[in-house]
């Protein structure tokens, strides 16, 4: 399985992620929906005689969601990410990290930014959070 799909499924056990599709690197037009996005980044942190390494994954939650003049929205579309990072830390807290398949371990899953609005429209906007899983993997030798 494929660091990305180790990543979709486990949001998907979100319970704020419920109410919609969990779409990768395509966030459609209509509001209510999300995307889990890969974020170019140096995969390798750290490597090792035998191979193994110490690596990272970056991606984005984003949202599009209904956006105007009514603070309630915006506070609303902003508590999303805070309550998002919060079950984010509750996971790392209690260790439960996505299965990334024989030869990986993960060994944190962490926010990098808070939510913010990405991209506004007439009226839905683009809202997203980065993220960072850190793991380990084993080498071929």
């Amino acid at each position: 399985m494929s660091i990305i799909e180790a990543v979709r499924k486990y949001l998907q056990t979100c319970p704020l992620l419920k109410s919609g599709t969990l779409n990768v690197d395509f966030l459609p037009p209509e509001a209510a929906t999300y995307s889990v996005d890969v974020v170019p980044v140096k995969p390798v942190l750290k490597a090792y005689m035998d191979g193994s390494s110490q690596r990272q994954f970056l991606f984005v939650l984003a949202t599009r969601t209904y956006y105007g003049e009514f603070v309630r929205q915006q506070l609303d579309n902003l508590c999303f990410f805070e309550e998002f990072a919060e079950w984010l830390d509750k996971q790392n807290r209690t260790r439960s990290f996505p299965d990334l398949g024989d030869g990986r371990n993960a060994r944190k899953l962490e926010v990098t930014t808070s939510g913010y609005v990405f991209a506004p429209d007439t009226d839905t906007a683009r809202y997203q959070i980065q993220c960072r899983l850190s793991y380990f993997q084993k080498g071929e030798r």
